[in-house]
This record gives C-alpha cells, structure tokens and sequence, in this order.
C-alpha cells in the first residue's frame, strides 16, 4: 500500500508535543514514516496547522500549555468529525484524561516514553486503512466522472434510449424522460408497472399481443424483418408517435438486459397514422372511442385468462349532464366533455385505458390493478373531477362503477357487472364509486364515497 520510494507511506502527519526533547527525538523516525510532517508546539498551533493543511494523522500529547490535546481535537472535531486518525501519547500521571479521550474515538493512547516500534506499528495500521480509503474514493470519483461524460453523451442523442429487461427500465436517456415527463427512471417504474404496456396495440405495429408463447419481445423483434420494425407510444400531448426500433442484447448486472433505440418517425407515417386515430379515436373528446377499447379489452381480457391478471373495468358517467345541454346548450356540453376527458388523460397512470363509450359515459381499463387499488385510484379520480369547474356550467360531478374481470368473463358480462356498480352509486346520492365483484358466482358489493 506504500505509495511513494522507501518506507514512506503517502500520507500527512501533525505532531503535537511541547516538550522539545521529546518533539526532536520522534520527529526524525516521523519523517520516515509519512510524506509530509507539521510540528506543532501546542494545540493551539495543532490546531491552527490543521486548519490550513488538514493531515491524515495528528499524533498529540494530551497536557500542554496555552491548549491541550484534548481541547484541539474537540475542536478539530468540530470541523471534521470523522475525516481524522487521532493517537494520543500521555504520561501515567495523566491517566485522568482518559475518559475524555475515549469520548472523542479516538484511534490510540500510548503511554509515555512511547516505544518508536509500537508507535510505527500504529502508524502503519492506520496508513493502510488511510490509502485504501482514498483509492476507495478515488475510483468512486473517477467512476462518478465517468458515468457523468457518458450521461451527457447520450442526453445529447435525440433517439429514446432506453436499458431494459422487459419489466423494469434500468437506465434511459434525457429524451425518453421527457417523452414520459417524468424525472428519472424509478418514477417511471412506478407509473409504468411493465414497460412493454408503453407499446400500442396498433395493426402494423409491433406490440406484446404478438408474441408467441414462451417468446420474448427480443425474439419478435429479431424475427422481424427490418423495414417493418416499428412501435407506437401515446406523446406528451395524448396523440399516438410512431418509432422505428433497434434492440441489442447486453449484460447488466449478471442478468440479461437489452438496450433498445427509438427513432422518431412519426411524421414518415403521418398519413397511416392519421388514418388510424380517426378509426380509433373519439372525434369530439380525442380520446380512445369504443371500437378502439372492445379492442384493448379483447386483448386484457385474454392476459386475465391465460396470466390469471387482476384487471379492474370502471364506468364513468357525468352526473346530470342533460342539465348542461338543457341549460346551457349542446356547446357548452361539448366543452364539458372535452374538459373532463382531458383532464382524465392527465390524471390516469400510462399503463391505464380511457375510452369515451358514447354520451356522457366514459370507461376505464386498469391492467394488473386489483380492485382494492383500484377503488383508491379511482376514488382520487373522483374527487379530481369533483373539484372540477367548467367556466360556465360550473361545478361537474360523476359516479363511477367498478367490477374486477375473471377468467370466465366476456365483455358482457363484464359490463353487465359495471352497469350494476354504476346503477348503484347513482341510486345512493351519485358523486360516488360503487364496486360489483364476484366470488365464487356471489355478488359482492361496496360503496365508497
């Protein structure tokens, strides 16, 4: 661990002694030991030389003149309280001072006349755990650097990079950050409970539905020709983007990890695409319209079958919005609907579904959610919609029905079971989220409010 020719160890010592004898006997076999050597009469100028170099090592007498060894390291202490080694060297006569010392961790007492072996001894000890530690610190700075120059590189690059094992993102750049506006990556590990939901279910797009059995997403890729592999992403601003993938196979902390690539080519395919949100999409509202959820719901229902998923199914219907119309006329129920829909968009997680069904009644799909989580997210959603004001209508409210899909479900009877959630909740004040489940074919009811 010696870092410097000879004995020497590259570290700092400051030696405290007001007996001069005593100070000029130890201060050659010092500078053998250590690179640098201060010499301090008494604590005071210790403390004063540790100020100004801030040694490895202090070596002090306890009992001296104008400040003790005990008031200097208190004081050092202050300033760093563990960045220091401290060895004490004391007469048996100032055994007194003892409990004082051990009270500041320090990492010697020698008694006087201290015996130069044991003192190097100590020193050597010392030195090794000093060295180990910068090295410790320096390859930590180093690696800290490094990761820094190739984050700021790869922030430069407009592509979403992204470092993933299919479930979790482990590393991405700047730019897929903000395509999800969120912070860093275990913000978007807890919005996104898998990353592969991210990918749209679009015809001509790659997606999760079209894997085979014990295939992986790797495998669909590699297998697809090169021209044809793209996915789609919901933007920032709730519109579908289209990208070009690349994927390559790495290892990132002894498991298998894949860094994936995506190239914006949304306005390549801008007619396709526009093509595809007028079938999909809700004209009025922009938001999924009801061809485009029976579609997804097809796709959850059957995860539900074949993973045994928990997937939570809500109906959201406005409450009395024929008063808006009545009231206020069909515009002002447009810009209520239009309102709340967005306002909708902002508020659900990424791996949700929000489709407007038709009229005034809107439903939800929330993938691998059990149906106690879900009457928490949705009950949130309510109070958001409660504290909603539209500028001319004024205060909007809406109930909710909730029912968890089973294996032996079919759209149908899914909806059937929502229906009667929702029923209930208006029949009990509206304003409010009612659950339908079923166990062991018994129905099962909550209200929440």
């Amino acid at each position: 661990m010696k870092t410097i020719a000879g004995d020497k160890y590259s570290i700092s010592i400051l030696y405290v002694e007001d007996e001069q004898s005593i100070r000029e006997g130890y201060t050659k076999a010092l500078h053998r030991l250590c690179d640098k050597l201060y010499i301090a009469q008494n604590g005071k100028e210790g403390l004063e030389l540790y100020k100004e170099y801030k040694p490895d090592i202090i070596i002090s007498d306890i009992k001296m003149p104008v400040m003790n060894g005990i008031e200097m390291v208190r004081a050092i202490r202050e300033i760093n309280p563990d960045e220091c080694c401290i060895i004490f060297t004391t007469a048996h006569s100032d055994s007194s001072y003892l409990f004082e010392a051990l009270e500041l961790q320090v990492n010697g007492y020698l008694l006087k006349p201290v015996q130069k072996n044991i003192l190097k001894s100590k020193i050597e000890n010392l030195s090794n755990i000093i060295i180990k530690e910068k090295i410790n610190l320096e390859q930590k700075i180093q690696i800290e650097e490094q990761k820094t120059i190739l984050q700021n590189i790869i922030d430069t690059e407009q592509n979403l990079l992204l470092v993933t094992d299919f479930q979790d993102v482990l590393f991405a750049n700047s730019a897929f950050l903000e395509s999800f506006q969120v912070k860093n990556v275990e913000e978007f590990n807890q919005k996104c409970e898998r990353l592969l939901n991210i990918f749209l279910p679009l015809p001509n797009y790659l997606h999760q539905g079209l894997t085979n059995k014990n295939e992986t997403f790797y495998d669909l890729i590699k297998k697809t020709d090169e021209s044809k592999r793209s996915v789609t992403l919901i933007s920032t601003h709730g519109n579908p983007k289209a990208y070009h993938i690349n994927i390559s196979q790495i290892r990132h902390k002894n498991r298998d990890s894949y860094l994936l690539s995506l190239t914006d080519i949304t306005k390549m395919n801008i007619e396709k695409i526009h093509t595809e949100k007028k079938a999909y999409y809700d004209g009025l509202t922009g938001v999924y319209n009801r061809h485009k959820f029976n579609e997804l719901f097809d796709f959850e229902l059957k995860r539900v079958k074949r993973h045994n998923h928990n997937t939570a199914l809500v109906i959201l219907d406005i409450d009395h919005f024929k008063n808006f119309n009545d009231l206020y006329g069909h515009l002002i129920g447009d810009e209520v609907l239009i309102l709340i829909s967005a306002m909708m968009q902002k508020s659900i997680r990424n791996t949700d579904v929000f489709a407007r069904w038709g009229g005034e009644e809107f439903i939800i799909l929330l993938p691998q959610t059990d149906i106690e989580i879900a009457q928490d997210i949705i009950e949130n959603l309510r109070v958001i919609i409660e504290n909603t004001q539209h500028k001319s209508a004024g205060k909007v409210t809406a109930s909710f029905g909730i029912t968890q899909l089973v294996s032996t479900d079919s759209i149908q009877s899914a909806f059937k079971r929502c229906d009667k959630a929702l029923y209930q909740a208006k029949e009990n004040g509206r304003n409010r989220v009612a659950t339908l489940t079923t166990k062991k074919q018994k129905l099962r009811q909550k209200v929440c409010h």
